[in-house]
C-alpha cells in the first residue's frame, strides 16, 4: 500500500493505500505518509515508502542547514542529531518514517542529557566502536530560543551536536563522505497515530 495520488471533486491530493483519506494542499504528501505510519503500526504491515516519497517530504528548511560543518584543521564535525519540527514549524519525519511530537520532545531532551552525561561517544557507520568524543550539544526548544532572543522560524526544534575525532584515519573516512549525517541509537516507546489532521 504505497502513497498514491487521489482526487475528490476535482481536487488532487495524496493518500496512503486505497482505503486512506485523501489530503489536499500544502503538506498533503507528508500527511498521507503519517497516515501510512498509523495504518501500518496498527496492522503490523510494513510501511511502503519510496525514495521519491521520502525526498518529497524532506523539510526544505532543514536541507538548507546541510551539509554538516566539518572543521578539517581540528577534526570537528557539527550538525543536527535530530529535528522534531522544522523552522517552518512543520512536523519532520525521519528516515525511518518516524517522528517525535512536539509535546513529547521533552522525553528526547531528557535522553540527550543522559547521553551527554554517561556516554558522549560517537561511532562511524554504526560500527558500535567509539571513535569520536562529544564536544558540543544544544537541545533547542521554544522556551530556550525565547530566552536566547532567537525569533520563531529561525532555528528548528531539535538537537545540535559536535564531535571530535582524534584519529587521522577516522577523520579521513568522514571527509570522504559526500553527505555525512548523525544517527541516534537507542530505544523508544512508539505510539500509534490514529488520525492526521
Amino acid at each position: 500500500m504505497p502513497v498514491m495520488e487521489c482526487e475528490v471533486e476535482g481536487k488532487k491530493g495524496y493518500k496512503y493505500g486505497e482505503s486512506g483519506k485523501c489530503y489536499f494542499g500544502e503538506g498533503a504528501k507528508k500527511k498521507a505518509i503519517l497516515q501510512g505510519v498509523a495504518m501500518t503500526q496498527k496492522s503490523g504491515e510494513k510501511l511502503e515508502l519510496s525514495k521519491e516519497d521520502l525526498s518529497d517530504i524532506e523539510d526544505k528548511e532543514i536541507t538548507k542547514l546541510e551539509p554538516v560543518i566539518k572543521d578539517n584543521s581540528q577534526h570537528l564535525l557539527f550538525g543536527w542529531a535530530y529535528v522534531a519540527k522544522g523552522k517552518n514549524n512543520e512536523q519532520v519525519i525521519d528516515h525511518s518514517g518516524e517522528f517525535v511530537k512536539e509535546e513529547d520532545f521533552k522525553d528526547l531532551e531528557t535522553a540527550i542529557y543522559g547521553f551527554n552525561m554517561a556516554f558522549r561517544d560517537s561511532d562511524i557507520r554504526h560500527s558500535c566502536i567509539a571513535k569520536g568524543t562529544l564536544v558540543e550539544s544544544m537541545v533547542f526548544t521554544k522556551e530556550k530560543m525565547e530566552k536566547m532572543g532567537i525569533p520563531e522560524g529561525i532555528v528548528p526544534i531539535g538537537v545540535w551536536v559536535g564531535f571530535h575525532f582524534s584519529d587521522d584515519e577516522d577523520w579521513n573516512e568522514i571527509r570522504k563522505m559526500s553527505s555525512p549525517m548523525f544517527s541516534l541509537f537507542g530505544s523508544a516507546t512508539k505510539e500509534i497515530i490514529e488520525e492526521v489532521e
